[in-house]
């Protein structure tokens, strides 16, 4: 018979399951105790941070105009001299050396003055500062023409000229008799002398200045700016937002890289823009700073708090619980002598084996529905949605395959490069909607000359085309691939094809493009077409695919430039040379 110390455990009665203890929810109470003032010292350092960087924009927006009023003043100036040439000149001959030296010695002095001339009524310049530019043909330019059409003063906005690389604007004066006839036109050339100026007077040292044309391309930068100048980038979010507003400001990444506040306006008489950046990271240094030694102050109160829990509640909670605990052990043996109050217990999480159970069933549910999702975005990663045509990514893939085919089988392999001419022109004369309709005709001649043809997407958009141009389909060979490169261009890939068989397989796709007889108003020979370039290659071996389409490419603006609607393909080369 086993005695009453060694009796084994009541079947009936269930383990107390263990919780977070005493201590660590006393630290979590703590530290949800700081959030309010966490947060509020959040708070208080972003509106400090938004109102130094509010007051930087505003700043940068004053400096801005500064610059502006800057080349204004020059602008006004150059009007006054103009007029005191166009005054001046009528006591000489403005063909002969008296008047070139001038204009020479009134330019010289003026640090703004590039150059001064004076244009004849035919548009030839007859007397300059610069002799270089005496007997230059101006007269389609608009500063010549507006004057001519009756424009006393004008003023052109930024460019970079052929023969000064630098930005400039001109300005230009009619000279009129004393019957108010113009008898000549009066130009003056002007710098960024002006930029500079101001950069070096109201730009930190951490600070930067740019100045871009309409078209987003790099006029002046400061500083460091010259492997920018001449540069586009319409595309970069902060000339983005330069161009879409006349005035403003912004917080972006510059050209170097470095986040800055920038304040731009536009230039008068110009569509120029001019911005002054600060580099946000100099302007919040102090606010920064100040953050940071907050959180460690307070990061230092809340370990404080924690520690005092942690070791305070080993003497102050958690022998107490273990007396109770100890209390409760000696009651459970059975001695009646010692009596203790029922303590209460924190809630059990019974339900959380449950919980995770189900939660794996869905889980395994969401995998199999992703797997089949990311399955059907592989297969539209490939397809081009307007034309039904593989994309570029795809043709990438297709002829890097190819091309290790024809190095293991010692083929040829040639690419055409395709692009519909004139289709800017297209979509502003018919509208975007005629456009795709455009590029889906043209692709659907494309698919009925590849494998391509054999897709949905092909019968559909092959059904749209004229009889006579699916004499194509029969003649190509099977190992032809079609693709949409991008906008109005598309590439075809001809595995095993030498250079007599690339230039027959582009000239029929042109052919059947021409073919259609889809009209253009935009095109010369007023239907759509296309220009052609062939490129082959041969021997390959150590080679580098896309060589091949740089090749195609090449051809291509061959064909462009030598008037469209053609078949542009170079001599066959190894592909060690193309490489």
């Amino acid at each position: 018979m086993l005695s009453a110390s060694h009796q084994p455990p009541n079947p009936g009665i269930v383990a107390p399951k263990r919780t977070l203890s005493v201590r660590v929810r006393l630290m979590v109470l703590a530290v949800i105790a700081v959030v309010p003032l966490l947060a509020e010292r959040i708070y208080s350092e972003e509106l400090d941070r938004s109102e130094r960087i509010e007051a930087a924009q505003q700043q940068a927006l004053v400096v801005a105009r500064q610059g502006a009023a800057a080349q204004n003043e020059v602008i006004v100036s150059a009007r006054a001299l103009l007029q005191t040439i166009a005054s001046a000149r009528t006591t000489f001959d403005a063909s002969n050396e008296k008047c070139n030296l001038f204009l020479a010695t009134i330019a010289k002095p003026i640090p703004w003055i590039k150059t001064l001339s004076v244009v004849d009524l035919q548009g030839k310049i007859v007397c300059s500062s610069f002799p270089g530019a005496i007997g230059l043909d101006i007269s389609k330019r608009a500063h010549f023409t507006a004057v001519i059409d009756g424009t006393d003063f004008f003023v052109s906005d930024y460019i970079v000229g052929a023969r000064i690389k630098s930005p400039a604007i001109t300005t230009s004066l009619a000279q009129r008799d004393v019957n108010g006839a113009t008898t000549a036109v009066v130009l003056g050339l002007l710098d960024l002398n002006w930029f500079e100026h101001v950069a070096k007077t109201v730009v930190p040292p951490t600070g930067s200045m740019l100045m871009i044309d309409g078209a987003g391309t790099v006029l002046a930068q400061y500083p460091n700016g010259d492997d920018l100048v001449g540069r586009e980038f319409k595309d970069h979010p902060l000339i983005q937002a330069m161009l879409a507003q006349p005035e403003g400001f912004i917080v972006e990444p510059a050209l170097d890289g470095v986040r800055r506040i920038f304040g731009y306006v536009k230039l008068p008489g110009t569509q120029a823009r001019f911005a002054v950046g600060f580099d946000e990271k100099t302007v919040l240094t102090r606010v920064n700073r100040e953050m940071w030694a907050a959180f460690a102050e307070l990061g230092a109160i809340v370990a404080f708090a924690l520690l005092g829990i942690w070791f305070g509640g080993e003497r102050l909670l958690v022998r107490p619980i273990l007396a109770l605990a100890q209390t409760a052990a000696r009651i459970g043996r059975g001695e009646s002598e010692t009596h203790a109050t029922a303590l209460p217990w924190a809630a059990e999480f019974v339900p959380l084996a449950v919980a995770m159970d189900d939660m794996a069933g869905q889980l395994n549910a969401r995998a199999q529905e992703l797997h089949d999702a990311n399955d059907q975005l592989r297969e539209l990663a490939q397809i081009d949605a307007l034309t039904g045509l593989p994309n570029r990514r795809t043709f990438n893939e297709r002829l890097g395959a190819e091309w290790k085919l024809a190095a293991k089988l010692g083929q040829p392999i040639a690419v055409l490069m395709i692009d519909v001419d004139f289709f800017k022109k297209f979509n502003d004369h018919y509208g975007h909607v005629q456009g795709d309709t455009c590029l889906r005709k043209v692709s659907g001649v494309l698919m009925a000359a590849t494998r391509a043809r054999s897709e949905p997407a092909a019968a559909t958009v092959a059904a749209e085309l004229p009889p006579s141009f699916h004499r194509i389909a029969g003649r190509v060979r099977r190992s032809d691939f079609a693709a949409r490169y991008g906008g109005e261009e598309f590439a075809v890939l001809l595995q095993g094809a030498d250079y007599a068989a690339a230039m027959r397989v582009a000239e029929r796709l042109r052919q059947g493009v021409e073919n259609m007889l889809m009209a253009h108003a935009g095109a010369p020979w007023g239907f759509v077409s296309v220009s052609i370039g062939v490129g082959i290659v041969s021997r390959t071996e150590q080679s580098d695919s896309q060589a091949l389409v740089e090749v195609a490419d090449a051809a291509l603006y061959e064909a462009k430039r030598h008037g469209r609607n053609r078949v542009v393909g170079p001599a066959a080369v190894a592909l060690s040379e193309a490489v």
